[in-house]
């Protein structure tokens, strides 16, 4: 199956972050998500925090933020823990480079970070929400952070998703809560 084409997910950015071989498996429509309960967990936290906030917001339907507030331009991400921080943060940067592609204007690190709290001098920037430990973080989008995106995300997750075979299992501590763990164990 040639997935060279077919434009990439933010849920597929995440999974490069976390494991090639989920992503793989997710990018070649074999999931198991809907039966794990840590996604059960995390779908709950989403539904039920920031209720007056419209949610999920599709674009093109490849990338599906969680909510955008426009009068203070900001793109909002909402996750259960910060255990997989890096892969939130990335996913977010991705959404941010996706939706700047589509003619946002996203906040470059030195705008982002000398208007942070005046919006209207700067370009849209990313939060991260965790409604479960009541912390944020802010994330902007800077030059290198583009760079990488289009150097070496994209590239990449387009060779594992066309790969044959899935990358093999390297076994580590969140293999445990995976929802593809039983298709990598048994």
């Amino acid at each position: 199956m040639n997935t060279e084409e077919k434009p990439i997910t933010g849920t597929e950015v995440a999974y490069y972050f976390v494991c090639a071989r989920k992503l793989w498996f997710f990018a070649h429509n074999i999931q198991c998500e809907h039966e794990s309960d840590a996604v059960r967990m995390g779908r709950h936290i989403h539904e039920t925090s920031y209720k007056r906030k419209k949610k999920e917001v599709s674009v093109d339907g490849i990338i599906v933020v969680d909510w955008i507030d426009h009068d203070k331009k900001v793109i909002h991400e909402v996750k259960k823990s910060a255990s997989m921080e890096e892969a939130h943060e990335w996913q977010l940067k991705y959404y941010m480079w996706y939706l700047e592609q589509k003619g946002m204007d996203v906040a470059d690190e030195k705008s982002g970070s000398e208007y942070e709290d005046r919006a209207e001098k700067r370009g849209y920037i990313g939060e991260l929400n965790y409604p479960k430990l009541r912390q944020t973080k802010r994330v902007v989008l800077s030059n290198k952070d583009r760079e990488t995106i289009e150097q070496k995300i994209i590239p990449n997750i387009k060779k594992i998703r066309n790969r044959e075979k899935p990358p093999r299992t390297v076994e580590w501590e969140v293999c445990k809560y995976c929802s593809y763990n039983e298709l990598c164990y048994s």
